[in-house]
């Protein structure tokens, strides 16, 4: 806008220059009226070419000031441009130093991996020195394990020779089945006994076994009898529980539950035996009506007293959980018996026999034989069998495998 004002060639200065030579028609009636030789025809020329000449100047100044409007949106568009060129720059600064900033802290974390990875490729080479020396020792080891190995596996070899030519040998004897089978009955007597508690067979299993080695009839094998005589003597003397029969014992107990009555609170209170009827007769009527005073005073309130504990009665789903508890503890037990476990046994009974005389009816004949059955079975004594071998056993291996009893010295070389 400056510049506009400023610049001569301008429309505005052309503007003026035009609007100053009007002046002289209006100052030329002047000279006109002065003189009168002019004719009126030059007159009229000069007033067309005055309203030409405004009519110029006017045209000029519209066009002057639309030309001026565009400059002005010229220059405005030119400063947004500007305004944003440097917005741009800016931000394009920004973004520079950030990258700048990125790639400073990228190269000092690829200077920090570096050095991890330096320290790592140390820790690895001497991991892997370490284990090269292990590899090296177990490798040694494994070679002697494998000679160790090699040479007991030839003296088993050897080994099982010789018993095959012992047997060979002890098997050309008359003798040698009735051993064996002497044996095998010692073996059973030892399964009935541990496995299935039943020291009764295994008494006379060995019985048995004796009763083959005397048809031996052999003097050299005395030692063996007298260790057969020892184990049926220890057999004899152990004291075992029955354990089939009380487990049968227990299983009838947890299916009588179901058929118990619970404890419930006796509601038909005996009445007062001296209480006396009312008779008929009308002459008894004072007598009537002093007996029915008298009960009416009487028995207004009635207080009974109760020697044991009121339980509250239980719900359907309460009763279920209560014969449940006793099922399992009874079966408790059994497991017990079955483990030897004296004080479980014990426990299990005791806590069953406590749930049924606290909720169950003790005046009912069920009940009763129930409880009488737990207590007979809460004395009974769950004894182990500490006999753990037979004597007999190692003397008939021998006799077996190498056709007599060896002596204690020869077994120890």
């Amino acid at each position: 806008m400056e510049n506009n004002k400023k610049d001569p060639n301008s429309p505005a200065n052309k503007d003026e220059k035009v609007i100053s030579p009007a002046s002289s028609p209006v100052e030329k009636p002047t000279v006109a009226k002065k003189d009168n030789t002019t004719n009126s025809s030059s007159t009229d020329k000069k007033t067309k070419n005055a309203q030409s000449n405004d009519t110029q100047i006017n045209n000029q100044r519209r066009k002057t000031k639309a030309s001026s409007w565009w400059i002005r949106l010229g220059v405005l568009f030119s400063l947004i441009i500007a305004i944003l060129a440097i917005v741009a720059c800016y931000w394009i600064y920004l973004q520079l130093d950030k990258q700048d900033n990125g790639q400073a802290q990228l190269g000092q974390t690829i200077t920090e991996q570096t050095k991890l990875n330096q320290s790592l490729k140390y820790e690895i080479q001497q991991v892997e020195m370490t284990s090269n020396k292990r590899f090296s020792t177990l490798e040694q080891q494994q070679l002697n394990d494998t000679k160790a190995y090699t040479k007991l596996a030839e003296l088993q070899q050897s080994n099982k020779l010789l018993q095959e030519r012992v047997a060979v040998i002890a098997q050309r004897s008359p003798n040698h089945w009735m051993a064996s089978e002497a044996e095998y009955l010692v073996r059973m007597a030892g399964r009935k006994l541990w496995l299935e508690n039943d020291p009764q067979t295994a008494m006379g299993l060995l019985q048995s076994a004796d009763e083959r080695i005397s048809a031996m009839k052999d003097p050299a094998l005395t030692a063996l009898r007298k260790a057969l005589a020892d184990d049926i003597n220890k057999v004899k003397s152990l004291k075992t529980t029955d354990i089939t029969n009380t487990i049968f014992e227990l299983d009838t107990v947890i299916d009588r539950l179901t058929l118990l009555p619970l404890n419930r609170v006796d509601e038909n209170f005996q009445e007062n035996s001296d209480a006396q009827p009312m008779t008929d007769s009308i002459d008894d009527w004072q007598q009537n009506l002093a007996r029915t005073w008298h009960d009416l005073t009487d028995g207004f309130v009635t207080i009974r007293k109760r020697t044991t504990d009121l339980e509250p009665l239980l719900s359907p789903e309460q009763q279920w959980y209560l014969v449940e508890n006793i099922r399992n503890k009874l079966l408790q037990a059994q497991l017990s018996l079955y483990r030897f476990d004296q004080d479980n046994y014990q426990q299990s009974i005791a806590l069953a026999d406590k749930w049924l005389q606290q909720y169950f009816d003790l005046t009912d004949a069920k009940t009763k034989e129930t409880v009488e059955a737990l207590d007979k079975l809460a004395r009974v004594k769950v004894e182990k069998i500490t006999l753990s071998k037979f004597q007999a056993s190692p003397l008939l291996q021998q006799l077996v495998t190498y056709g007599e009893i060896m002596p204690a010295e020869e077994l120890a070389q």
